[in-house]
């Protein structure tokens, strides 16, 4: 009878004991499965509230583009921008330089591994009844997503050509409100006939961000005559762990440019990933090791027990290696079962857990986790949680066999 043979028959002869001990692994591994899941999971979550909290983490200028020293980048990339929204505006236009760049780049950067959303924008000067502003010229749908948006008070977003979104310094300065028209145009002889359709805050009353204006892309590059050009592209990532890889991506593909990240911005984001799974597996190892424990104490009182067949097993011929192949099978079979088991309880536990903690979760969490936490199941996941489970099986009866395998059959055969 094989080493694996016997220690299937042990185990089976002690039914309940092996049941108990399978126990232990089953609870620690579910319960690591469960926690990485969950960190997953809520790392998901808070990637999505970041991307919708959070400006632009990458701003691609052409790379010409005067900055100053200690950091204070134009393009939007650290001033904030203007307009209120996160993207920002350019004050290359007053600065001269920085020449605009092709708009088809947005659809090479959106081709780089790790670019969620990119989204450009044109930055120029031009007039509205009569009053000079700062126009940006936008793609709506994209520049929510890359830049955050903007701080609409009243009305709504631009859908369409033709339309403006106006600082409300500058609609109470022009005497304009929501429905109004105005006339845009390069010069303030001229110009087109634009409806207000939105105002919006940018939280300040004097200086560049006090006369802007929003309008979509085609009507600025039209006003600008800087027809198929963008003066910006607002990038955003899919987590922002990935931002200065991506940021690389973009300046080794596409020359000409520059990517300038938010670093004070991506910086603690990106770590929070990291922190989250750390802390949930730490938590999850402590279980499972407290069931490795429980393992070793089973391992070593079935010893106690088994004196006289260990005793037997040696007198007949057994060598030290075959018995100690016999208790490691036992701990290799407890740590698979528990293992696998843990595993079919972790996935239930995973998603059952939704139901659960949807309206604690609002309340703990706040925004950033509205609704219920949702763990991911990964199939990295799934075999850490297996592997561990049958390590720590394996690990656990290592001693136990030793002692086991140099027992003295003499003295064991005493307890015949």
């Amino acid at each position: 009878m094989s080493s694996m043979s016997l220690a299937l028959r042990n185990l089976r002869h002690r039914r309940m004991r092996t049941a108990l001990t399978v126990s232990g692994i089953v609870i620690g591994v579910a319960m690591i499965l469960v926690l990485l899941s969950l960190a997953a999971g809520t790392s998901t979550q808070a990637n999505g509230f970041l991307r919708n909290v959070v400006g632009s983490e990458i701003t691609v200028v052409n790379a010409t583009t005067p900055s100053f020293p200690g950091g204070f980048k134009f393009n939007g990339t650290e001033t904030g921008g203007f307009g209120g929204g996160g993207g920002g505006g350019s004050f290359s236009m007053i600065f001269g330089g920085g020449d605009p760049i092709n708009a088809s780049l947005v659809g090479r950067i959106d081709n780089i591994t790790g670019v969620y959303v990119a989204s450009p924008e044109l930055s120029t000067s031009g007039y509205v009844d009569g009053a000079n502003v700062f126009l940006y010229g936008i793609v709506p749908s994209t520049y929510s997503e890359a830049a955050t948006g903007l701080d609409i008070t009243s009305g709504g977003n631009l859908t369409g050509a033709g339309q403006i979104l106006l600082n409300s310094v500058t609609a109470t300065n022009l005497g304009v409100s929501v429905g109004s028209n105005v006339t845009v145009g390069a010069n303030s002889t001229g110009g087109s006939t634009f409806k207000v359709v939105g105002i919006y805050s940018s939280g300040s009353t004097f200086g560049p961000t006090s006369r802007s204006g929003y309008v979509e892309l085609s009507d600025a590059q039209s006003i600008s005559s800087d027809y198929g050009l963008v003066t910006e592209i607002f990038v955003k990532t899919t987590t922002p762990s990935l931002v200065s890889a991506v940021a690389s991506d973009i300046e080794s593909v596409i020359s000409g440019v520059t990517a300038n990240v938010a670093s004070s911005i991506t910086a603690p984001a990106s770590s929070l990933s990291g922190t989250l799974t750390t802390f949930f597996t730490v938590i999850g190892l402590v279980a499972l090791l407290a069931g490795g424990f429980g393992v070793v104490n089973t391992m070593m009182m079935s010893i106690s027990e088994r004196t006289r067949e260990i005793g037997t097993l040696r007198a007949i011929g057994a060598t030290k290696g075959q018995v100690m192949q016999m208790f490691l099978g036992e701990a290799l079979l407890i740590g698979v079962i528990g293992a696998v088991v843990g595993v079919f309880i972790g996935v239930v536990a995973s998603a059952a857990f939704p139901l659960f903690t949807g309206t604690s979760a609002s309340h703990t969490f706040g925004a950033a986790f509205s609704g219920a936490l949702r763990p991911a199941l990964t199939a990295s996941n799934l075999g850490i949680s297996l592997a561990l489970g049958t390590a720590v099986g394996i690990v656990a009866g290592i001693y136990p066999a030793l002692r086991a395998s140099r027992m003295d059959p003499v003295e064991a055969l005493r307890h015949v």
